[in-house]
């Protein structure tokens, strides 16, 4: 009899553990996505800071976006000790935890649509335990190009311009050739550390040249900056070592009887333009700069003009194809296009969203395009000024009169309603259009033909 009612006290005893198991189970809420921002401000040959973990200061800091889990630690997989290189997007493991306040779970893996990285870019997602381990790489490194070294002329060869590497260069050169204090060439982006000028001393005289690292490739145009210019010592030519010219320009190809110069240059076919090289080739689905002006070639090498976008940005390409920068109207509309100044955005990507320009502030829908007058932004009305040739988009504070009747918006721009204090003088602001009230009594006070409460 005892060992019955023991079995039966431990077959209830079970039941309830499976039945308080069950609840738990059923009050527990998977985590479905993830998001993670990160910052890294750093410039090409630095190390890689130490990580802060969700306070948003510093070199480098990292933070979660929601309140079910926290980051436990962060750490570098990219190696601290060696010295970032332009274009560099060092890989980060961050780790996170469920929150101790929410019933909640990381599931057992994640599709790449469900981890959002802010400021980097997703590279994988793991469960260690109950914990999550995202792996994510920051935003490439930024950075001014290293000044090729050892620059000169070598003795053993008439006019051959030489130099080295150094370090932190894309390994493309601009050079220009002088002949006393005139240009006798320019040539961009030259893949060599080496170049002869001798087909260009086709005179007596004292010749130098001048060298900088440029940007080749489309990352490094959006990642680095032109190093400085390093000049040569200077070169005698005497008329009796002045070159006849061959070689100038190209290279030549030998025919069975004749030979056919092909040039570097721009080429014009049926009204469109590529850019092609002396080996016949075209450049093609990159960007190109030339004299400082930036070019961009689809997939078959054709020079691209007006709107141009690609997975994130925006960009406008004149009919010349240069990329514009800064302000600019296009078909009766005012566009913002970064220009080469720091932004965290590309070099001549179109801004969308609020922005400070010279000290105003204004605002870009998602196309790029200017906005002016009133705007609702998350249940707030901002007027932006539609004043043509008067900073035309500007976001106005204060008090203002449009169309006859006066408005009134605070420090942040946001249009302020009721009764409001403007300048010590007491005004009254309708609720429903922010218009101010003239010439009637508010509330059993009397407002005159200027607004003002007597």
């Amino acid at each position: 009899m005892k060992q019955q009612r023991k079995a039966l006290a431990v077959g209830i005893l079970s039941a309830l553990c499976l039945c308080l198991t069950a609840q738990k189970v059923t009050a527990t809420e998977a985590i479905n996505s993830v998001s993670v921002k990160v910052s890294l401000n750093i410039e090409a040959g630095d190390r890689l800071p130490d990580i802060k973990i969700n306070q948003a200061d510093g070199e480098c800091y990292v933070t979660a976006s929601d309140k079910k889990y926290t980051i436990r630690d962060a750490e570098w997989v990219t190696s601290t000790s060696k010295d970032m290189t332009i274009g560099e997007e060092p890989k980060m493991s961050v780790t996170l935890t469920p929150s101790d306040e929410y019933d909640a779970y990381f599931k057992s893996s994640y599709e790449a649509t469900k981890v959002k990285v802010s400021g980097g870019t997703y590279v994988s997602a793991r469960r260690d335990g109950s914990d999550l381990v995202v792996t994510l790489r920051a935003k490439p490194i930024k950075g001014l190009y290293a000044e090729p070294e050892d620059i000169g002329w070598k003795d053993t060869r008439l006019g051959q311009a030489i130099w080295s590497k150094g370090d932190n260069t894309s390994g493309a050169y601009e050079l220009w050739l002088y002949r006393g204090k005139k240009v006798i060439l320019k040539k961009e982006q030259v893949k060599a550390t080496t170049y002869n000028f001798y087909p260009y001393m086709t005179e007596e005289g004292t010749y130098s040249f001048k060298i900088r690292s440029v940007p080749f490739k489309a990352d490094e145009l959006k990642n680095g900056k032109k190093s400085g210019w390093v000049e040569s010592d200077e070169l005698v030519i005497r008329d009796r070592d002045v070159s006849d010219g061959t070689g100038k320009k190209s290279d030549t190809v030998t025919g069975n009887t004749t030979n056919i110069e092909k040039k570097t240059g721009w080429e014009e076919q049926s009204g469109v333009w590529h850019y092609r090289y002396a080996d016949g080739s075209v450049q093609a689905n990159s960007w190109l700069m030339l004299d400082d002006v930036y070019y961009c070639f689809d997939g078959s090498g054709k020079m691209i003009t007006g709107w141009f976008v690609t997975d994130s940005d925006i960009y406008y390409m004149s009919s010349s194809g240069a990329m514009v920068t800064g302000w600019n109207k296009i078909n009766n509309t005012w566009y913002y296009f970064y220009p080469d100044n720091g932004h965290e955005a590309p070099m001549g990507a179109a801004a969308t969203g609020w922005q400070v320009i010279n000290g105003y502030h204004y605002f870009f829908n998602n196309k790029g395009a200017m906005q002016t007058g009133w705007i609702n932004q998350v249940d707030r009305w901002y007027y932006l000024n539609t004043v043509q040739a008067n900073l035309e988009g500007a976001m106005l504070k204060g008090l203002f009169t449009r169309e006859g009747k006066t408005y009134y918006t605070g420090e942040d721009g946001v249009m302020l309603t009721g009764w409001q204090k403007v300048d010590g003088l007491w005004r009254y602001f309708n609720p429903e259009d922010g218009v101010m009230a003239v010439s009637t009594v508010i509330d059993g006070y009397q407002v005159d033909e200027d607004g003002v409460w007597k």
